[in-house]
């Protein structure tokens, strides 16, 4: 009883306190992702999202616009008390506590505290993006095709996939079936330099999508479809 009390004190901390849920905000998104997403679905007032590495309900999220507006859909995070958060903040959605890569697998997790944007099950990327000691432990993952199968939404229309997994971006990308799915909206980290060389741009650009916005590291591509 004790342990649950506190758990939901936790929850509650980090929703209303730490991160100020009743101060409004032009943008939650930390680099102004999600005033580009909500401008082009502005006329849209119901729609399904997938957030792969949601993080967080509101902090850094771009969703949140949307699911203020009345939108719902999928949010998955390698941290369980990221589902926790989603879990209280938005119970209608499903939220799911795995990795997504290309395919079903026991995988590792790289992380150092219970939430956190830099955790990553990209070993490279956890060694560049995290600084000190860096834990450890093995993570169920599924691809997209597979978590649209036994969530029943095979056939879901995709209006946003959102992508943020810090440096396994492009594995997310390839577990998922375009000719079965095809997301209206794209918006993908690309950590690479030259943009246009990267396998995530290349992949997109061949599946028939257009570049519409970058930022620092998020880019949204628009299906040309």
């Amino acid at each position: 009883m004790i342990f649950k009390i506190k758990k939901k004190l936790h929850i509650l901390h980090n929703i209303y306190v730490k991160h100020k849920y009743f101060k409004k905000k032009k943008t939650y998104a930390m680099d102004g992702e999600d005033l580009v997403i909500a401008d082009y679905f502005k006329n849209r007032q119901k729609g399904f999202y997938v957030d792969v590495g949601c993080y967080h309900p509101i902090h850094r999220n771009n969703t949140f616009l949307l699911y203020k507006k009345g939108w719902n859909g999928i949010n998955i995070d390698i941290h369980s008390f990221s589902i926790d958060l989603f879990n209280y903040l938005r119970p209608n959605d499903l939220n799911y506590n795995f990795a997504v890569s290309d395919k079903k697998e026991i995988i590792n997790m790289y992380f150092q505290k219970e939430l956190s944007q830099l955790s990553t099950i990209d070993y490279d990327q956890a060694k560049k993006s995290l600084q000190g000691p860096i834990k450890e432990k093995k993570i169920q993952a599924f691809s997209l095709n597979e978590i649209f199968k036994f969530s029943n939404l095979e056939n879901k229309k995709i209006d946003l996939l959102d992508i943020d997994v810090e440096g396994a971006d492009f594995k997310v990308l390839k577990g998922l079936s375009f000719k079965k799915t095809n997301p209206e909206l794209i918006c993908v980290e690309i950590h690479e330099k030259n943009l246009k060389e990267s396998e995530t741009y290349k992949f997109l650009i061949n599946l028939n999508y257009e570049l519409i916005w970058s930022g620092i590291f998020s880019h949204i591509f628009r299906s040309k479809s």
